[in-house]
């Protein structure tokens, strides 16, 4: 009997030594982020109770891992110790918020094709956006991104507001000269950053990038559209995974010419690194369908690019198009403008008019474009606006509306004739 007493204190001894170091271990591997090899030890206490903070760990892990749902449960579950023992949840209740965000978004990545990715210095990451000019230009400037206007007539830029946020600001060369900056007006949160902006062709679609509090982690893309009417963007949309992750992702650029787009992220990266992913738009939306959670994952994290390529489709000889368009553009004599003037003769630049009087004639077609293009934004937005509004609102709104119309015809055949008189005051000079 003795013997068993003695066998059984020794066996207790040992089991309470060996938990120890194991939860030790557990608590070294956690804080090493090998989150493999910690997850099943978290995972066996948290069910015997016997780890106290087990649940944020496993939910800071399942995280990680892209396990949104069971991040979810086991914060709730710390929620519920920390409740019982009459202490503050409110460091987890973001935390449950965020993994739900994360959840949705998981549950409607998008089906996107992937067609190159490359590792870069992230001092220097622009290097690795081919767009062309019609796209506009990006430059890195004191490590905020400056988005100029294919026209070089608007520029958008991250600027300092206060002492600890940034916020994203426009300005405009009137006569060779930028106006003073002007803040977007974005319904944005308070907390946080914005910076690297893209605006499409269209003047009105503007993707940028935040850090702020919905965020799932560091920065995330975001997309918002400018209304004319009223100086302001409509509420901004936060893009779904794999535009998205839980590390920073920014700096999305659309190529609407060579139907390619470009993205930064700094997953899987180390601290200087980034990866850029070079992807086919869609025109709309298209989810993955798949019942399979770890594929979903893998399409999520991007785990491979060739998982979201589509069969019988040569990407290799897609990028090398791109890329040879872009360069082509790049090594060609500076054009300003293309202006035919007959089928044999095309004009790039101002100082290829011979005549002042067609150059003069081509300046005013140029400045009548300009207005042309403002005016039928504006019309744009009206026209989102009419098709909203109640009906006594259509009634206020539609002369305004038509007047507009009518003037927008009338500048399209200033517009027309202007080019008519350049072409023919300038093959007069050549005849």
């Amino acid at each position: 009997m003795k013997h068993f007493i003695y066998f059984s204190i020794a066996f207790l001894f040992l089991s309470i030594t060996i938990r120890a170091q194991s939860v030790e271990d557990a608590r070294k591997l956690y804080s090493e982020g090998k989150y493999a090899e910690a997850l099943p030890l978290y995972e066996k206490w948290s069910v015997t109770k016997k780890l106290p903070e087990a649940y944020y760990s496993l939910g800071n892990m399942y995280y990680s891992m892209y396990e949104f749902e069971k991040s979810v449960a086991a914060y709730t579950k710390y929620t519920a110790q920390l409740t019982k023992e009459k202490k503050s949840t409110d460091s987890i209740m973001p935390l449950i918020q965020r993994s739900e965000r994360a959840a949705r978004m998981l549950s409607r990545c998008e089906n996107i094709q992937i067609i190159d990715s490359v590792i870069v210095d992230k001092a220097n990451f622009l290097n690795a956006y081919l767009l062309s000019s019609e796209s506009g230009r990006l430059e890195n400037k004191d490590g905020h991104v400056i988005y100029e206007n294919p026209l070089k007539d608007k520029r958008f830029f991250a600027g300092k507001k206060g002492e600890d946020s940034y916020r994203l600001f426009s300005e405009i060369k009137l006569q060779n000269t930028w106006s003073e900056r002007k803040e977007l007006n974005l319904t944005s949160d308070s907390i946080g950053n914005e910076d690297y902006p893209f605006v499409l062709p269209d003047g009105l679609t503007l993707y940028y990038a935040s850090n702020g509090p919905n965020s799932i982690g560091g920065y995330d893309l975001f997309i918002t559209r400018y209304n004319l009417n009223n100086d302001t963007y409509l509420a901004s949309n936060q893009m779904g995974m794999p535009f998205n992750s839980i590390a920073n992702d920014y700096m999305l650029a659309i190529d609407e010419l060579n139907n390619t787009g470009y993205f930064a992220t700094d997953r899987f990266q180390p601290e200087d690194k980034v990866v850029v992913y070079t992807f086919i738009p869609n025109e709309e939306i298209v989810p993955i369908e798949t019942e399979d959670a770890g594929e979903l994952i893998s399409r999520a994290k991007i785990v491979s690019i060739q998982d979201s390529w589509k069969p019988d489709v040569n990407y290799a000889e897609y990028l090398k198009q791109v890329r040879n368009a872009i360069r082509n553009e790049q090594t060609k004599t500076a054009r300003d403008f293309f202006f035919p003037i007959n089928d044999q003769v095309v004009y790039y630049t101002l100082k290829d008019f011979k005549k002042d009087a067609a150059r003069q004639a081509f300046l005013k077609s140029k400045e009548l474009e300009k207005t042309i293009h403002s005016l039928e934004n504006e019309l744009d937005g009206l026209r989102l606006e009419y098709a909203q509004a109640s009906d006594a609102k259509k009634e206020r709104m539609q002369s305004g509306i038509l007047s507009k119309e009518e003037r927008l015809y009338t500048l399209l055949n200033q517009y027309k004739q202007a080019e008519i008189t350049a072409r023919n005051a300038e093959m007069r000079t050549k005849n």
